[in-house]
């Protein structure tokens, strides 16, 4: 038998438990992405997921103390809203954010939801009698292929860069690879930011395929770039021996006519 001042104490714990819209124990969500979408883990999690824009995710509740009605809500910061409203002898009651977007299943009381950008928040089910913990899920947006922006033909002793950008999209990493493999930087090749390769003082075996790669929790993709070192007395000394050879046939053609002699250069 508990000592009579723990009576009280039993009574208020029991209470507390028994409380309306309170969070049971082990009435945690469980979400996951569901396929063909690749941008995603589609394993499923307990209290966080992160997904992708324009996947679709199934949040499934565990069995609650139902009463007359429940209802999925969504919190972000001080924002706090309602996704649907279901009373047992109606159809569910839809927000017009969530419309033609979610699925609600009457039987298990799970929602499916296409996601948008702003769809990262926290959400769970909440019924008269107790509520679902909160769950959050993360939506990232997708990288589209990157463009490397730069010159594509460099003379040997000069400096260049190529520009990593991502149009749409945010990426966590980048890195760079030449030819294949993965580029370390240099004395001569420096990564600036992430996003940025600087060449300094070309030579002629930096000439190759440069492939940028971006990652975000979701995608990862990759654009490669063709660069060509040229060698300047490769392009110097072919103009100088053309200019001379057509200097000295001028000359040789000026000759003639100032001779008048025959020569079959002339002719």
């Amino acid at each position: 038998m508990c000592p009579v001042p723990l009576l009280p104490f039993l009574l208020l714990l029991l209470l507390l438990f028994l409380a309306p819209g309170r969070a049971a124990a082990g009435t945690g969500i469980t979400a996951r992405t569901l396929a063909p979408c690749y941008s995603a883990d589609l394993g499923p999690a307990a209290g966080h997921l992160v997904s992708a824009v324009g996947c679709t995710v199934l949040l499934t509740a565990p069995r609650l103390r139902l009463g007359k009605a429940v209802a999925w809500e969504y919190r972000a910061g001080t924002e706090q809203g309602v996704i649907l409203s279901y009373a047992f002898d109606r159809p569910p009651n839809t927000s017009h954010l969530y419309e033609n977007r979610t699925t609600f299943n009457e039987t298990n009381l799970s929602l499916r939801m296409v996601l948008r950008r702003d769809d990262g928040r926290l959400y769970r089910l909440r019924s008269e009698e107790e509520a679902t913990d909160w769950f959050q899920l993360q939506v990232v947006e997708p990288l589209s292929k990157p463009e490397i922006v730069g010159n594509s033909s460099v003379k040997a002793g000069e400096s260049t860069k190529l520009v990593c950008n991502v149009l749409e999209g945010k990426a966590d990493s980048y890195w760079w690879k030449k030819n294949g493999e993965l580029l370390l930087g240099s004395e001569r090749i420096r990564i600036v930011e992430a996003n940025t390769l600087c060449i300094v003082r070309a030579v002629l075996s930096d000439s190759g395929y440069y492939a940028c790669v971006v990652r975000n929790a979701v995608s990862q993709n990759e654009t490669s770039f063709l660069l060509q070192v040229h060698n300047s007395a490769n392009v110097v000394l072919p103009m100088i021996l053309l200019c001379v050879i057509v200097g000295s046939l001028a000359g040789v053609f000026v000759w003639c006519r100032r001779t008048e002699r025959p020569c079959h250069l002339c002719r």
